[in-house]
């Protein structure tokens, strides 16, 4: 008999997590544990080490069978998102010359035109979202059923490179676990901290990882762009470790007495931090300096998301969401809206979680967890266990309530120079 408990599994780039929980008749998120582990297993969202991590993964779930008293656990999902990922545009036409009935089988075989059209070598598609349709030019949203001399469907078509999913898939061999389904961890996220109106009126969600940083923009309830940057929280940590702290201190240090505005430190004060080096006199770090160091990484971070939001042709009524471990940083909303004067706010999954929910899972960093444990309870009502396979042919829908539902996505990777090989 299957469980009505629902696992899933973060890779994080600094710890992998685990949790177990169960989707409510209410909707509502009952989380019944979480175990997590250090981990150096996954850079970028890529597992490198694949042995490492499956063996972290095997661990974390015997402690997860005992805290959430489950007898056994033999499938899993996990939300993916590598900064090597990208989107690229694609469009296919049929009919030529006479009028024909469009038909559920036509429309599939132009979905897989549009897959044989971007099977490269070292290349994965992860999904292929059906964005618009043309009827002899007039754009409809539901062209079954309707007659037209021509047809064309524009898709957006999500790449990435094959280790994505290669090592992912060599990892879980090695747990004889199975992976029931792997969504977007852009679009896991997204459901639980914006609002059906917020992707409407137009929002931009900013998720704040350790080594990642996010950009996704809606608007008409669509994805608009998304941005991964390579860089996030750590590497401000690593900027404080400069001054001859360790990266524990240098951590604690940008927690407690961090601030993502110079400007904002109207009273600074120096506090010693014992030196790196053994011997050495204690580090004597001001709370303004530390500032300055923080707000200089932070520009370099978000000066590309920075830039597409300046750039958008429509309004972000909604203003800006933020999300993450590194959304905890002091000031950072003020940082944010005087950078965009755009007006900003923390994302919040609560209204997800059950009454009972432990206070600590309100934290921002559950909220990918929480997203796909979601995604997966929708993929697995469509899809029963019996028949799962791992790569879904479509996203699920959620409702939060009547009428609510997941909307297309468009994804537009950020690219740099540190792609995969």
């Amino acid at each position: 008999m299957i469980s009505n408990k629902l696992i899933a599994i973060d890779f994080g780039s600094t710890r992998i997590s685990a949790m177990a929980a169960e989707v409510l008749e209410s909707g509502e998120l009952k989380i019944f544990s979480e175990e997590s582990k250090i981990s150096d297993d996954v850079r970028w969202g890529i597992v490198e080490k694949p042995s490492g991590a499956s063996f972290k993964v095997n661990e974390l779930l015997k402690l997860l069978k005992n805290s959430a008293k489950i007898p056994d656990i033999s499938n899993v999902s996990v939300s993916v998102g590598a900064k090597s990922m990208k989107q690229i545009s694609v469009s296919i036409s049929r009919f030529v010359g006479k009028p024909n009935i469009v038909t559920e089988n036509l429309l599939s075989e132009m979905m897989e035109e549009c897959e044989r059209k971007l099977q490269l070598p070292e290349t994965t598609i992860f999904d292929v979202i059906p964005v618009s349709y043309l009827l002899d030019g007039k754009r409809l949203d539901e062209p079954v059923g309707q007659t037209a001399n021509q047809i064309s469907a524009n898709y957006h078509v999500i790449l990435g490179n094959s280790i994505i999913k290669s090592e992912l898939e060599r990892c879980f061999d090695r747990t004889g676990i199975m992976l029931e389904y792997s969504p977007l961890a852009a679009e896991a996220i997204s459901i639980v901290v914006t609002e059906e109106q917020e992707r409407e009126i137009g929002c931009a969600l900013i998720n704040f990882g350790a080594t990642t940083t996010t950009l996704a923009v809606y608007h008409d309830g669509i994805l608009q762009n998304l941005l991964v940057i390579p860089l996030g929280a750590k590497n401000i940590t690593k900027d404080i470790q400069e001054l001859g702290i360790n990266e524990a201190n240098a951590e604690r240090l940008k927690c407690l007495k961090g601030s993502a505005l110079e400007s904002m430190v109207n009273e600074p004060m120096y506090i010693q931090i014992a030196s790196v080096e053994e011997g050495e006199p204690p580090v004597k770090i001001s709370t303004k300096f530390l500032a300055t160091i923080i707000e200089a990484r932070l520009d370099e971070i978000m000066q590309p998301i920075f830039d597409v939001i300046s750039k958008l042709t429509f309004n972000l009524e909604a203003g800006i969401v933020i999300t993450g471990g590194g959304s905890k940083l002091k000031n950072i909303i003020e940082f944010i809206a005087e950078k965009t004067g755009i007006y900003a706010r923390f994302g919040d999954h609560s209204e997800w979680l059950s009454s009972d929910t432990n206070e600590k899972y309100h934290n921002p960093i559950y909220a990918q967890l929480v997203g796909t444990i979601l995604l997966t309870h929708e993929f697995r009502k469509e899809h029963p266990i019996e028949e799962t396979v791992l790569k879904p042919e479509k996203a699920p829908k959620i409702k939060k309530s009547i009428g609510e539902k997941l909307t297309n996505r468009f994804f537009d990777f950020f690219n740099d120079d540190n792609k995969l090989n």
